[in-house]
């Protein structure tokens, strides 16, 4: 009687754990994109060691590639809404679905989001940055996984990015009020730990510095991009002795506690203050006086994010890391115009 020993065929796992890889850059591997020299060494090697044919292991990974691409975002307002809604239409008709997470902005969600998403093996991750997760990120980029940064931006971590040109956009509308003769000018930041809230308030004092205005602390309000900023900032100026003539909200979010607020104490954007928005809903050309607001360019981010990822998937893009920047639009509406010293002469 002649007994053979059953020997067990290896598997993915077992090519991923010898090389020492995550599997999802194993079947990078197999499916011929493009990893870093290090991790393409070593999974050659585990190959020729476990004794794998290429054709066989070219056809078990097959099954592995899920055509899912994770999006990250800290909740799903009116800019990441427009942003996701074209993304389902942009990659869903080249077969790919999307899985969604947000974390609201805390570090230990975020950092779940990125793992949950990784462990369910998807083919790549579209996140808005944020610095608490930087490590995070790298790791996952050094396992070959694709990562495309939009809105807010992770310094120091080498990967395609879409971004808009926040500074530039905010500097542009303080610099419009400025011209209208507005030189009491308030402002509210956004979370001032991430790169929006730090580029839109750079660039009004950018706008002030050109116009020689002196920055005055009374008038920089912080704060996270809720409503409840927005309103009690409104309120904050109003109260002062010498309150602004215009303010500027960092979010359409905060924008909209600002006018509840102007609401409660009978007062009129345009009027009685000036108002400008960073992020411009659609509500804001419908109501009277309409808001003036910056218009950030959600299409075309969309359309890069599809690009940039889609590329990175089927091994055409460049070894080095993509970086967009978009310019907005600055919507003039009534509820700016002529400091009222102007209106008088």
């Amino acid at each position: 009687m002649i007994v053979r020993e059953l020997v067990k065929k290896p598997t993915i796992l077992d090519v991923a754990e010898r090389a020492g890889v995550a599997v999802g850059t194993v079947s990078r591997f197999i499916n011929g994109q493009k990893l870093r020299q290090g991790n393409r060494a070593r999974i050659e090697q585990a190959i020729a060691e476990l004794g794998y044919r290429a054709n066989t292991l070219a056809r078990a990974m097959k099954t592995e590639r899920t055509d899912t691409i994770g999006f990250i975002v800290p909740l799903f307002d009116e800019f990441n809404a427009s942003i996701l809604t074209i993304l389902v239409d942009e990659l869903s008709a080249r077969g790919y679905s999307l899985l969604t997470f947000n974390h609201a902005h805390k570090a230990e969600a975020m950092r779940d989001a990125l793992e949950s998403a990784a462990s369910r093996r998807i083919d790549g991750i579209i996140l808005s940055g944020n610095a608490d997760i930087a490590e995070t990120v790298q790791g996952l980029l050094d396992n070959d996984m694709p990562v495309v940064i939009f809105n807010n931006d992770i310094p120091g971590i080498s990967t395609d990015k879409v971004l808009v040109n926040d500074r530039a956009a905010t500097a542009e509308a303080i610099g419009r009020l400025i011209a209208f003769g507005h030189r009491s000018i308030g402002f509210v930041t956004g979370d001032l730990g991430v790169s929006t809230g730090e580029n839109r308030l750079a660039g009004y004092m950018d706008a002030l510095g050109a116009a020689g205005i002196e920055r005055e602390e009374r008038l920089i309000h912080r704060g996270n991009w809720s409503r409840l900023d927005g309103h009690s900032a409104v309120d904050a100026f109003l109260a002062q002795d010498n309150p602004p003539s215009a303010v500027f909200f960092s979010s359409y979010n905060m924008t909209i506690g600002g006018l509840e607020c102007m609401r409660a104490q009978g007062k009129t954007p345009g009027e009685d203050l000036d108002l400008v928005s960073f992020d411009d809903p659609d509500v804001f050309s419908l109501t009277t006086p309409g808001i003036t607001a910056i218009q950030q360019p959600t299409a075309a981010v969309a359309r890069y994010l599809t690009e940039l990822m889609l590329t990175r998937l089927d091994g055409s893009a460049p070894d080095t890391a993509r970086n967009v920047l978009l310019d907005c639009d600055l919507k003039l509406r009534g509820s700016v115009g002529p400091h009222k010293n102007e209106k008088k002469s």
